[in-house]
This record gives C-alpha cells, sequence and structure tokens, in this order.
C-alpha cells in the first residue's frame, strides 16, 4: 500500500470516528459519553481510538472544530461573494441562519449549553473553533465598509456582535428552546431581509 493510501484510509477513519463522536455526544452527552462507548459503536478497540485522539476531550475538540469549520465554509463561500453591502450582508445573514438552525448545530449548541457549568472547557472550545473567527470576519468586513463610508465610523467588533444579535432575535431563539417548529427559507428570507434594514439604519452614516 503507498503512502498516500495509507492516509487516505487513515483519514477516512478519523473521519468516521468523527462522525460516530458526534452521534454519540450528541445522543448521550458530553459528562455520559466516554471513549469507550464510543469505540463499541466504531466496532473497533479502544486503544484504536487513542490511536488518533489522546483523551476525551482531543476528540470533542475535533468534533467541534470540523463541525464549526464546516458552517464557516458555507457562511463565507456566500458571504464573500461580490455584490452591493444590501446584498452581502443579506446573503450571509440568511446563510448564517440556515446553518445555526440545522439539526446538528443546534444540538450542539443544547449540548455547549447545558454541560458548560460541569464542562467549562466546552465552552472555550466551541467560541474558539466556532463564533470567534466568525465574528472576526465579520467585523474585518464591516470594518471595511466604515472606511468606505458605507457605515458609520464605530468599533467594528461590536457592530458584529450587534449584526450577530439582529440575526438572532427572532425565530432562532424560539427554536433553541423547542417551542417552534425551523422557519421556512421565506421567513428566514424575511428575518435575514429585517437584520439588514435594522443594522444599515443604525450604522447609517
Amino acid at each position: 500500500m503507498s503512502a498516500a493510501m495509507a492516509l487516505s484510509r487513515r483519514d477516512e477513519r478519523r473521519e468516521a470516528i468523527l462522525d460516530v463522536a458526534r452521534e454519540c455526544f450528541l445522543a448521550d452527552g458530553y459528562g455520559a459519553t466516554s471513549m469507550s462507548t464510543i469505540a463499541a459503536r466504531l466496532g473497533g478497540s479502544k486503544g484504536t481510538l487513542y490511536n488518533y485522539f489522546r483523551s476525551k476531550e482531543d476528540l470533542f475538540a475535533a468534533m467541534i472544530q470540523r463541525q464549526c469549520g464546516e458552517v464557516q465554509a458555507s457562511l463565507f463561500d456566500v458571504g464573500a461573494a461580490g455584490g452591493e453591502p444590501r446584498a452581502r450582508l443579506t446573503r450571509f445573514a440568511r446563510s448564517f441562519l440556515q446553518a445555526l438552525m440545522d439539526p446538528q448545530a443546534l444540538g450542539i449548541h443544547r449540548l455547549i449549553v447545558g454541560e458548560g457549568d460541569r464542562f467549562p472547557e466546552l465552552g472555550r472550545v466551541f467560541f474558539e473553533s466556532g463564533p470567534q473567527p466568525v465574528m472576526d470576519r465579520v467585523g474585518a468586513y464591516l470594518g471595511e465598509l466604515m472606511d468606505q463610508g458605507v457605515l458609520r465610523r464605530a468599533d467594528p467588533a461590536i457592530a458584529a456582535q450587534q449584526f450577530k444579535g439582529l440575526a438572532l432575535s427572532g425565530a432562532y431563539w424560539h427554536v433553541m428552546w423547542g417551542v417552534m417548529d425551523a422557519p421556512s427559507p421565506a421567513e428566514i428570507e424575511e428575518q435575514a431581509d429585517q437584520t439588514v434594514e435594522a443594522f444599515l439604519r443604525a450604522y447609517a452614516p
């Protein structure tokens, strides 16, 4: 077997481990999930699992990083597209809401919140892998718009947080709390439009 094929198989095995780990963490929670549980679900030995990840904490971090990386890729594939600022911001808000209301994304958010007191490291891993880099990139774009005079001058990092808050101010929290089903594409589109309208009014030069 060539080195490239061996690496490919190792990568495939690693991805399979992360898939199973995500299922276990979301179904049973972080505290109740063990490396033995994940190994049994995989059908292999715990020793094999440790060849890929040194601990449950490392495995969880890798799972979160992969999940957040997938979300970021979908966000910035849309958000980085050309066009005038209103259209770009609207596309980003829509993609942001769609990504966060994916069942797996909701499950991970609930997991972080639900077990954060007992395992505070979960919040740090999640924040550094997901919210922080997303807000950094949104803030950088908003800073460009401020430099261009499209938006009034302010702290781009705060503006990015306020943009996110507006996007999540509608159906998202109701879905998170389980009091309503996920909104339709038309409802997400309306929320994205309202988000950008309010944001541009607030930051009008």
